[in-house]
């Protein structure tokens, strides 16, 4: 690949969260490196301090104290795009339970890539295209769609949990091809129908149990 001389800026920074979706995206080295060729990367994990702008600042985790919701105010002002990863960032995971204050509530978001963790190729798709001035745009279709290219017998006629139906497609499926259900990571698909969802869920599981199904990840269904 040619080197391209005008490179733009790309910072990364961490919010409360397991560190893992800035951890899939170096594990899967020779991507990260393409990433290279059109930015210059600052990792400011460590000290969490931003002292100039940035052309992009990617988020991880989940504002959960005082500091973390002013460095994440901070990022949105030094930056021209902001984007969050993974679902502590989106919906604030586990740790919504000690603090109601979303990242999307805190700050406006350009651009989030979901999962727990994200898909290491969706970030990178993501920064090539907004390197070259276009807009990233997420899949809309549901779960159910990679799940019945897959193969995979519906754990729903099956009479068994499962939030495939709402949930925005882009993770090949993964939890469903290992014998595990879809919990909602990548968030609400477009126009899910949360209302039919809901009724399923209720034939399927207790109440407590579908409360349990849909807040995982954060608040799927509100």
């Amino acid at each position: 690949m040619t080197l391209i001389n005008n490179k733009k800026s790309l910072a990364l920074l961490k919010l409360t969260s397991c560190g893992s979706c800035f951890d899939v995206t170096k594990d899967n080295a020779d991507d990260f490196i393409k990433l290279h060729h059109f930015y210059n990367i600052y990792d400011l994990r460590n000290r969490n301090k931003i002292d100039k702008k940035y052309d992009i600042i990617i988020l991880e985790g989940h504002p959960r104290t005082r500091g973390e919701i002013a460095l994440a105010k901070l990022a949105r002002h030094n930056a021209k795009i902001v984007i969050a990863i993974g679902s502590c960032a989106q919906m604030g995971g586990v740790y919504l339970q000690k603090n109601e204050s979303t990242l999307n509530k805190v700050i406006y978001i350009d651009y989030v890539i979901p999962g727990c963790p994200i898909d290491h190729q969706e970030i990178i798709l993501c920064l090539v295209d907004l390197y070259w001035g276009k807009r990233f745009l997420l899949p809309d279709l549901s779960v159910c769609f990679e799940c019945q290219k897959n193969g995979n017998d519906c754990l729903l006629e099956k009479e068994q949990p499962c939030l495939g139906p709402i949930t925005r497609m882009g993770c090949n499926s993964i939890c469903l091809n290992h014998g595990e259900v879809c919990l909602g990571c990548r968030g609400l698909k477009p126009d899910a129908n949360i209302d039919k969802m809901q009724d399923i869920l209720k034939q399927n599981s207790s109440e407590k149990d579908a409360s349990n199904l849909t807040t995982i990840f954060g608040k799927l269904i509100k």
